[in-house]
């Protein structure tokens, strides 16, 4: 099971990419209470995410690259005992800049450099998101390398560690952007829940159940049972 999130924090209660940090905590602890055992990306892969009665392996992840996941996720997650996967959209990193559907500088940027390093060195493991949240699929020669590949070396030369994973932005993809992420040298990437359904599963598109801020807790348990029960027998 791999849960898919963006923002932590408890000021944007309409917006769906947001869940507040006592929902948050609230879904983790709920997986785990239920035999959901929390794993790094690499066991993760090395049981290549195999759901059983015995060990339920649970990735938690995160798209983008807000500094809320500093602020309001990372202090659950460790309390937890729970180590995340941040997959950065590298050019926004730092910048100042924010996504147009937001307005507050300060609250709604992005991770800088500094705080990437300092939640590494707390265990948080980083991917990369591409450099400029592009549909991949409509990206040619270079310029697709250059969002799949640079990405991925900017974030190694930042944190000094290895960017093993890779999110697609949009969950857009194909044939020739996953030949690609291979290439690059990752060992697995992610897909949201819409591209997942259309695709066999496998380590480079590893399924994702997606949390939004306008899913109650019943509607958080459905799908995750709903998937569980995707994941262990078709």
């Amino acid at each position: 099971m791999i849960t898919a999130y963006h923002r932590i924090n408890p000021w944007h209660k309409e917006d769906a990419l947001t869940v507040s940090p006592g929902n948050f905590e609230r879904q983790l602890r709920y997986l785990l209470g239920r035999g959901f055992k929390a794993v790094t990306p690499d066991d993760f892969i090395a049981g290549c995410g195999r759901l059983s009665a015995v060990c339920r392996m649970l990735l938690t992840t995160f798209d983008d690259g807000y500094a809320d996941n500093l602020w309001h996720a990372l202090p659950v997650l460790k309390g937890l005992g729970v180590t995340p996967v941040i997959f950065l959209t590298v050019n926004y990193i730092g910048t100042g800049d924010i996504f147009r559907r937001y307005a507050d500088r300060e609250k709604d940027r992005f991770l800088n450099w500094r705080e990437v390093r300092e939640m590494s060195l707390k265990d948080a493991v980083f991917g990369s998101h591409s450099l400029s949240h592009p549909h991949l699929p409509r990206v040619e020669g270079a310029a697709l390398q250059n969002e799949i590949s640079d990405s991925k070396k900017i974030i190694e030369d930042r944190t000094g560690r290895e960017a093993s994973f890779f999110c697609y932005p949009y969950g857009d993809f194909d044939e020739r952007v996953i030949e690609a992420v291979k290439n690059a040298g990752y060992r697995g990437a992610v897909v949201t829940p819409g591209a997942a359904r259309r695709t066999v599963k496998g380590v480079y598109t590893m399924h994702r159940t997606g949390v939004y801020g306008h899913n109650g807790f019943n509607a958080f348990r459905t799908k995750i049972w709903k998937d569980y029960l995707i994941e262990r027998f078709f």
